[in-house]
């Protein structure tokens, strides 16, 4: 009988754990780290090398030991502003809060340093460089956890900026600054600060509730409209800036359809009076992004 308590309490445990770390990656966004790894690979091989055969040479080598230093150090970016969002989530997202939940505070925090000293052993192995960017990195998504990411259009700026600093990141591994992956990443700051300002309509409630200064509280709904459609317009700007460079390669095709998915969600946002309309322009950029990522291999 005691051999058989003990398999079910072995079982359990087992359970347990499995589903925590599930929990791990969900609070770590899985599927965004992913889009990182892809874009960051996606860069390399079809913006500097044009080449599959670099993966396996020496410097390619350097290569996956900076996605592998940029994806910890992200996944502890995610970990500590899940710790400081916990209260907001509750309100906004409670089923998903509820699995998150099932990782401890403490195990979050520990996870975050963890993260952050294999990531720093990791990038002192590429170059000085990359070391030094990535320390700044962690300071930057420490700033934005502790101080910026509650400002009113300043977290939402800082946080798009530390995005496109990964794509910068790829610049200093080469020792060179693409300009077609200049442009490209102005474009995705764009839209992606374009999603994080819906984002902010979407969480509107959740804001109200626990007080925190958000777009739409600090300057009004109507007003944070003309943002979005500000940014809107900008990632037209930097479309229409971008084609030039690359209208005879494949790599346009992506942009011509962002063209008109963007200005298709300038009417939705015209039209835009409830979360759920907000939400739907979340999921088009969501896909915005994704195919952005994924159109590079058309370089």
């Amino acid at each position: 009988m005691s051999s058989i308590d003990s398999n079910s309490i072995s079982t359990n445990n087992s359970k347990s754990n499995l589903i925590k770390i599930l929990a791990i990656f969900s609070i770590a966004r899985w599927y965004n780290i992913f889009l990182i790894t892809v874009s960051l690979y996606a860069i390399q091989i079809f913006i500097y090398e044009n080449s599959f055969k670099f993966l396996i040479t020496q410097k390619g080598l350097s290569l996956h030991l900076y996605v592998l230093a940029i994806d910890l150090i992200v996944i502890a970016g995610y970990l500590i502003n899940a710790f400081y969002d916990f209260e907001k989530d509750m309100i906004n997202k409670p089923e998903k809060t509820y699995f998150n939940r099932l990782v401890s505070k403490k195990s979050c925090l520990n996870i975050y340093m963890l993260c952050n000293v294999i990531g720093i052993l990791v990038a002192f192995l590429i170059s000085k460089k990359i070391l030094l960017f990535s320390l700044i990195l962690i300071l930057g998504l420490w700033i934005y956890s502790h101080k910026l990411r509650k400002k009113v259009l300043l977290g939402e700026i800082s946080a798009s900026l530390l995005l496109v600093s990964l794509f910068i990141g790829i610049g200093i591994l080469n020792q060179k600054i693409d300009f077609t992956l200049a442009i490209f990443s102005t474009y995705i700051f764009t839209i992606d600060l374009t999603r994080e300002i819906v984002k902010k309509m979407i969480s509107l409630k959740g804001d109200l509730i626990v007080g925190e200064q958000s777009i739409p509280i600090y300057f009004g709904i109507k007003k944070c409209k003309y943002i979005i459609f500000f940014m809107m317009i900008s990632s037209i700007v930097a479309i229409l800036s971008l084609l030039p460079s690359v209208i005879y390669k494949p790599f346009s095709y992506y942009f011509i359809i962002a063209f008109f998915i963007i200005s298709a969600s300038i009417l939705l946002l015209q039209k835009a009076k409830n979360k759920s309309h907000y939400e739907r322009i979340n999921s088009v950029y969501k896909v915005l992004i994704g195919l952005a990522i994924f159109s590079i291999s058309l370089y």
